[in-house]
């Protein structure tokens, strides 16, 4: 039985992974952004604008920085909505 919060993960990676041009089974709730994955700035500001037009929220840019992993976008994200 999947709950809200994996639910919502699950939606957060497949936003990522198609602004990283990846298949799910290619990124983990751990696998770092730019280390692992090659993503610049643009990619990242791309991934927000992604997440708050499919969550009706707004995320302040200084929290750009958190956004390292999935695992941190998805606290970033859960804040932002107030989850």
């Amino acid at each position: 039985m999947t709950t809200v919060i994996d639910e919502r993960m699950a939606r957060i990676k497949e936003i990522v992974c198609e602004n990283f041009e990846l298949e799910t089974d290619e990124i983990t709730e751990e696998s770092l952004f730019i280390q692992e994955h090659q993503a610049d700035s643009l990619k990242l500001i791309d991934i927000l604008g992604a997440i708050e037009m499919e969550y009706s929220i707004t995320i302040d840019m200084e929290e750009l920085p958190k956004m390292v992993n999935l695992k941190a976008t998805y606290q970033v994200v859960a804040e932002a909505a107030g989850w």
